[in-house]
């Protein structure tokens, strides 16, 4: 049975936390703009009805497109999807990372529609085939060549900050969690030339807090 060594496991947490600190600060790093101009801006966009996005997790073969629709002067409704089809080696950790999800989110902001920060409730649906030991809180679980079948729900808080690069362009930082409940069916190996046998049946587990969202997502309004 292959161990994946511990030091590879903390590198590959390590980087994934840095970026995610990044990813919070980038926002902060660069909106130094006087508070006049910001309102100007902020008018212009809030004249647009849909905000159209991606993430730049595609950049390492993660899909995460969105639509946000104008629904009141400070309220947006978002739906956003994520896919990833890593079957069998996902980031160099030889481990699948196979997910569908699709999301609800329903935004207020404080200033204006698709301007500055803002917050959300949502509510998300999944279905996968990953190895749990993916996820930060069992990275020193699930070991050797397993994975878990199954699906969750989801229902949480988004926090994120959206920058008007111009009247259609913008950059988001995003972040999402709160519960999840899953149910999945556990297989795992000996070696390579064996088959998958079924080592759990239909079981079930929940988290919370846990951190199921997010990105940096560059986006166009009409």
């Amino acid at each position: 049975m292959g161990v994946e060594p511990m030091g590879t496991r903390r590198k590959i947490t390590s980087r994934l936390l840095v970026l995610c600190v990044f990813c919070l600060m980038l926002p902060y790093l660069s909106f130094a703009a006087d508070e006049s101009g910001f309102e100007r801006r902020a008018a212009k966009v809030a004249q647009s009805r849909i905000n159209t996005k991606l993430s730049a997790s595609v950049l390492i073969g993660i899909v995460n497109p969105a639509v946000e629709f104008k629904v009141m002067k400070h309220f947006t409704v978002q739906l956003d999807a994520f896919g990833s089809f890593y079957t069998t080696d996902f980031l160099g950790t030889g481990k699948p990372f196979v997910l569908g999800s699709g999301f609800l989110e329903f935004r207020y902001y404080p200033r204006l529609a698709f301007s500055g920060f803002y917050v959300a409730p949502n509510i998300g649906f999944g279905v996968y085939k990953l190895n749990k030991g993916l996820v930060f809180r069992y990275t020193d679980q699930y070991e050797g060549d397993c994975y878990q079948h199954g699906s969750n729900v989801m229902a949480g808080l988004t926090i994120g900050y959206q920058w008007n690069i111009d009247h259609h362009w913008s950059i988001e930082v995003a972040w999402g969690g709160g519960f999840q409940q899953s149910v999945y069916q556990g297989y795992r190996r000996e070696s390579k030339d064996e088959p998958y046998e079924m080592y759990v049946d239909r079981n079930a587990s929940a988290e919370w807090p846990i951190l199921y969202k997010g990105g940096v997502f560059v986006g166009y309004r009409f």
